[in-house]
């Protein structure tokens, strides 16, 4: 019988051996699977880390390029502004009585100057307005004189002093007018 019981004793060691040998290899892949799953984690930090980072980046291009586009935008109106005064005063030096004594060749090549001039700044995006016949609108001029007159509806420009100048549509230089207000009426007309 000890044929049998070393295969008594053999099956019961082997079967042990497998035991352990399964409980091994379900530690093992419980370890892997728990190690798969850190590995995954560590993934998808890492990818919605360069997501962020590649986010930041695009927002730091874009708000320098506004930066860039905003300074630009600001230089440009800057320099023209100073060119706009310069045409104001080639237009009064033409409107003024210093222009009729003056050869013709000396006005006209003056005005052509001063053409070139607008022509340049019109070019940059700057457009001239006429405010004349207007309603005040305290975006695009400013009030310099208010003249009481029936001629004119009240809260209108009766004319245009020094002119406005937009670019891209947005006011840049506000035109300087009068405004026409309410006739005053006679206080002896009151009275009577």
């Amino acid at each position: 019988m000890s044929t049998e019981d070393d295969k008594i004793e053999a099956n019961t060691g082997s079967d042990t051996d497998s035991e352990e040998e399964s409980e091994d290899s379900v530690d093992e892949a419980s370890e892997l699977e728990s190690r798969l799953e850190e590995a995954e984690r560590e993934r998808d930090q890492f990818k919605r880390l360069a997501q962020r980072a590649q986010a930041d980046l695009v927002n730091y291009r874009n708000r320098v390029r506004e930066e860039q586009e905003s300074l630009q935008g600001r230089t440009v109106e800057r320099v023209s502004s100073r060119f706009i005064e310069i045409a104001d005063q080639l237009e009064r030096a033409l409107e003024g009585e210093a222009a009729a004594g003056v050869e013709e060749q000396w006005v006209s090549g003056v005005e052509g100057i001063y053409q070139n001039l607008l022509n340049a700044l019109k070019a940059e995006g700057f457009e001239r307005f006429d405010a004349n016949g207007e309603e005040f609108d305290p975006r695009q001029h400013d009030a310099l004189l208010v003249t009481p007159t029936a001629d004119v509806p009240t809260n209108h420009v009766i004319r245009q002093l020094v002119a406005g100048y937009t670019r891209h549509g947005d006011v840049v230089r506000p035109a300087q007018v009068e405004i026409a207000s309410a006739p005053e009426e006679n206080e002896s007309d009151g009275n009577e």
